[in-house]
């Protein structure tokens, strides 16, 4: 069952704010990403409904998406950013680097730590290979609402996504 909070933007509106996005950009900024955003939903490469299956899933393992301010000096990356997902006490996390790119923007990532906990207990902490730059995994970063607290995009694969600022 698919958690909706209320105003969180359909599949049809979400089209129509992509397709402003792709032609004016969508004004999304450094500051606006900062921050905890939990997952809700996602719609498949080519599909106009919810894919309740994943979206399922993934909000029963309380999927999590977090940027916050790099601050290593001559980095190109601003973000610090942390992917996870959590069972109970166990956590799976992957930690790495992200950017702002471009006026739509993309939000281009890599990761360089699998971090595995059961509690406070880390299992693994497996560092990882970079990506080349031109097979970086990314988010084109369709819009945000920051008074009702969400963000859509678009991923590398296609599919569509909304996370909630927590």
């Amino acid at each position: 069952m698919i958690i909706e909070p209320k105003n969180l933007p359909q599949y049809k509106e979400i089209k129509n704010l992509e397709s402003i996005s792709q032609k004016e950009g969508s004004g999304i900024g450094y500051e606006d990403l900062i921050g905890s955003w939990k997952f809700n939903s996602v719609w498949k490469k080519g599909s106009k409904e919810i894919d309740n299956i994943s979206s399922s899933i993934l909000q029963v393992l309380s999927a999590k998406l977090e940027l916050k301010k790099n601050n290593i000096q001559n980095n190109d990356f601003e973000f610090k950013i942390k992917n996870s997902i959590s069972f109970g006490i166990l956590s799976i996390v992957f930690c790495g680097q992200a950017s702002l790119k471009g006026t739509r923007p993309l939000l281009p990532f890599f990761f360089e730590n699998l971090i595995i906990n059961i509690g406070s207990l880390t299992l693994v902490n497996k560092p990882l290979k970079k990506t080349d730059e031109n097979q970086m995994p990314f988010f084109s970063l369709i819009a945000i609402s920051k008074e009702n607290n969400w963000m859509c995009a678009r991923g590398k694969g296609g599919g569509l996504a909304i996370w909630i600022k927590s």
